[in-house]
């Protein structure tokens, strides 16, 4: 009868080392899936929550209430929008002036003519993580609602919207709602060299007009 032969110490010495060659392989795939996973995950939050409260935002929810905004963090459940936290939105209300606008408000001169401006802004979030990718309009020409006044959108360029007018075109009284998102990914540090934080990793940025 034949007895199963046993392995020899050189044998079992040589499996191991395969083994291991094997796992340094595997282990940074089986991270880097995992990683790009929760990346993919995050995305597509941050792109839905954009996308839901600039539908809300054109539908005219006043997103200065309390009300408002505490539905926007249930929306957001994966970040944290608050002063300090992990996000920030940004929303706009833009729109051309024309010259029927400015004989309409007794603007003169017109200095924003054929200009997309700013008519309002608010945020919400972490404001200091990314600002807006058409312009900040300083903080004297916005009233408590972020509401800018015709006589100052229609003169003043520091309310011009930079760069708006190559993204649509408007035509007389067309008001776009704007809202930009910008979503920073602290939970992957671990992947970015120095471990700085969320600015280390950068983020998702994610824009929707209605």
């Amino acid at each position: 009868m034949a007895r199963p032969l046993a392995s020899s110490p050189a044998e079992s010495g040589s499996t191991a080392i395969e083994f291991a060659l094997v796992m340094i392989c595997l282990i940074p795939l089986f991270f880097g899936t995992v990683a790009m996973g929760v990346t993919i995950g995050q995305a597509v939050e941050a792109i839905q929550v954009t996308r839901d409260t600039g539908h809300m935002y054109g539908e005219g929810v006043d997103f200065t209430s309390a009300t408002a905004q505490q539905l926007v963090t249930q929306l957001a459940q994966g970040f944290t929008l608050t002063g300090g936290g992990n996000a920030v939105l940004v929303f706009s209300q833009i729109t051309t002036v024309f010259q029927a606008d400015c004989t309409a408000a007794s603007v003169s001169p017109c200095t924003n003519l054929g200009l997309p401006v700013f008519t309002q802004r608010v945020a919400m979030g972490n404001t200091g993580l990314k600002s807006s990718a058409f312009g900040t309009p300083p903080s004297q020409y916005l009233d408590a609602e972020g509401n800018i006044s015709s006589q100052n959108y229609m003169q003043q360029s520091a309310l011009v919207a930079n760069g708006f007018a190559s993204v649509i075109t408007q035509s007389d009284g067309d008001v776009a709602y704007l809202v930009e998102g910008y979503f920073s990914m602290p939970s992957l540090g671990f992947l970015s060299p120095g471990f700085s934080g969320s600015n280390a990793t950068g983020g998702i940025y994610a824009r929707a007009i209605f």
